[in-house]
């Protein structure tokens, strides 16, 4: 089954982007190239509405990342 990501409305692709975001960011962290200092800077530099969403999918995707 595939799923064409075009159809979603933009509010959810742009979701996803965030999303991506953040999981490109942890898997910086476990290859050691970048760190959690620089990260929390370039998540505090977006908008207010996205750095919840930015935080809360970054320690997911950090925490999964590390206890692999």
């Amino acid at each position: 089954m595939s799923y064409n990501l075009c159809n979603l409305p933009r509010q959810e692709k742009y979701q996803i982007q965030l999303d991506y975001e953040a999981s490109f960011w942890a898997y910086q962290i476990k290859r050691g190239k970048n760190t959690r200092e620089a990260v929390y800077e370039a998540i505090n530099s977006r908008p207010m509405s996205e750095q919840a969403t930015l935080k809360q999918r970054f320690e997911y995707y950090l925490s999964i990342m590390l206890a692999g």
